[in-house]
């Protein structure tokens, strides 16, 4: 979940680099966030992460088991990537080493999640999305 809250904040127009994302001339600009992922939700709840420790700090799940966590992390990147998609953000979900879970692909819809299994397929996964990505602009 962290991953797609904080790749939408830093391509948003009114984010965290506003002055940087805005549109450019009167014309929307394009933003693609490609999420590269093993495909797996699995969160530790007995090691440190972004939200502390989780029996202790309950900051995702308030007396969560494993799997109830594993649950909120799911939807918290699910409210993240449509929270995403309402900026005008393309999402592009990559999986890479294994298959993707449910969450993943629908959050990138259809012709936007890949899979890839080795370096080659990795880097077809992303030609296919540059291919796909029109009056691409790259700026510093």
């Amino acid at each position: 979940d962290i991953g797609m809250i904080w790749g939408a904040r830093l391509l948003s127009r009114d984010g965290l680099f506003a002055d940087e994302n805005a549109d450019v001339k009167g014309r929307t600009t394009s933003r693609h966030l490609i999420f590269l992922t093993d495909g797996e939700t699995a969160p530790l709840r007995f090691s440190y992460g972004t939200y502390g420790i989780e029996p202790l700090d309950e900051r995702r799940c308030t007396g969560c088991n494993d799997e109830q966590l594993t649950q909120a992390v799911e939807n918290r990147f699910a409210v993240a990537c449509r929270e995403a998609k309402k900026r005008n953000i393309t999402v592009w979900v990559i999986g890479f080493g294994v298959s993707l879970n449910p969450v993943m692909t629908e959050c990138a819809g259809e012709g936007h999640s890949f899979e890839a299994a080795n370096a080659t397929e990795l880097n077809n996964a992303f030609s296919r999305i540059a291919a796909s990505m029109g009056d691409l602009r790259i700026s510093r």
